[in-house]
């Protein structure tokens, strides 16, 4: 379990201007793929979350604005750390601004070092991250119309995928989701703010660092064209759809070839790796245990739904995805895709999640989706029935 986004996950918002009318959710994505039963995630009893955004209210108006800067989003998810890093002279401000599918896209900055946030990550052997390279981008409607709050039947089904890329090296394989990345996002003022972060690549500095922003929850081969020859990447023209894509202008004094090399060289032993089981506490064995038991027929014999998050999530696109969202009274949210597959039989349960803090079956939320017989797709979190 990653402890330092447990702290995140629980970390209060603390707004340098008049506080916001409500805090619609607090989460935070760290990026996994999330199809089976085995997404399961453990997080402090103070916040439950398996979604992507940390937002505030959104304003109607977004006429007059300005951009937040990217030390005042690090303010806005209360990490001092890297709003001093953003200030920094190791800072790289960029304020470019492109259209693509309908949204203005803006590059705002990045940043990269070991030890400059509060939140560092620990991998899957519980070794701490230290070394990362974080970049603020904004996604906001070319129209004029904000994006949408995270209270509302919108918010989640747009998905964007921001990431990036380096010259050379084929973007559906390296990536932040292969590249020990994450991300936090908020709304303001109708505008969507993402700190994404991933391992630290300014080693890869000489051959060309790239930032994208493309539509969907994952890497879309369309979105780009990756010339095997010259190791550049460009943007699609012919993509129906966000495609934007950045080159970002980092120091190549910081180039090291062969850390470079050493670094591809331990990432990719490490996708051959066989996984690791993380240790086991006693509330990590009485979760599993439960969850273990569960089946599509027992289900109402051991946990009930918890009716206020019943959600109708509509037809699956044409990748077999929904999107889900819910918010509980404590404050606890999430969002998220299922995947509909052609063997899920209408009608049947489909546990496809779940979450719990350190109170284990007391905070246990499981992810239920049903089929239904005309292909919509009805969502609703279970909690245990507890003796």
């Amino acid at each position: 379990m990653n402890k330092n986004m447990d702290e995140l996950l629980k970390a209060a918002l603390a707004p340098t201007q008049e506080p916001p009318e409500r805090l619609n959710q607090r989460v935070l994505l760290e990026i996994k793929e999330r199809k089976s039963m085995k997404n399961k995630k453990r997080f402090p009893a103070a916040v439950l979350a398996a979604a992507c955004v940390l937002a505030l209210g959104s304003i109607t108006a977004v006429a007059a604005h300005r951009y937040l800067s990217p030390d005042e989003v690090a303010t806005e998810v209360n990490d001092g750390t890297l709003k001093e890093a953003f200030l920094s002279g190791d800072a790289v401000l960029v304020n470019e601004t492109q259209e693509s599918g309908g949204y203005r896209i803006t590059l705002m900055g990045s940043v990269a070092g070991r030890n400059i946030s509060d939140y560092l990550e620990t991998d899957d052997a519980g070794d701490v991250q230290e070394d990362k390279i974080y970049t603020v981008v904004a996604i906001e409607r070319a129209d004029g119309t904000p994006m949408p709050d995270t209270a509302s039947d919108e918010y989640g089904k747009e998905c964007f995928y921001t990431s990036h890329y380096i010259r050379g090296l084929d973007p559906k394989e390296y990536s932040i989701m292969s590249m020990g990345g994450g991300y936090t996002e908020l709304v303001k003022d109708g505008i969507t703010y993402r700190l994404m972060s991933m391992d630290n690549i300014e080693m890869f500095a000489d051959r060309g660092i790239y930032v994208g922003v493309s539509t969907g929850p994952f890497y879309d081969v369309d979105a780009y064209r990756y010339d095997e020859s010259t190791g550049s990447i460009s943007r699609n023209e012919d993509y129906d759809g966000v495609n934007a894509l950045f080159e970002l202008p980092v120091d190549k004094s910081k180039a090291d070839p062969a850390a470079a090399a050493a670094y591809l060289e331990a990432l990719q032993a490490s996708w051959a790796a066989p996984d690791t089981p993380p240790e086991q506490d006693a509330t990590d064995r009485t979760v599993e245990a439960f969850m273990e038991q569960l089946t599509a027929q027992n289900l109402d014999q051991y946990a009930e739904p918890v009716e206020s998050t019943r959600m109708e999530c509509g037809t699956p696109d044409e990748d077999g995805a929904v999107m889900y969202s819910y918010e509980l009274a404590d404050g606890s949210s999430g969002s998220g895709p299922f995947w509909v597959t052609p063997e899920m039989a209408a009608g049947e349960y489909q546990i496809a999640g779940y979450s719990y803090s350190e109170n284990g079956l007391e905070d246990l939320l499981i992810n239920v989706f049903v089929v239904n017989e005309d292909k919509t797709v009805t969502f609703v979190l279970y909690r245990p029935i507890l003796q």
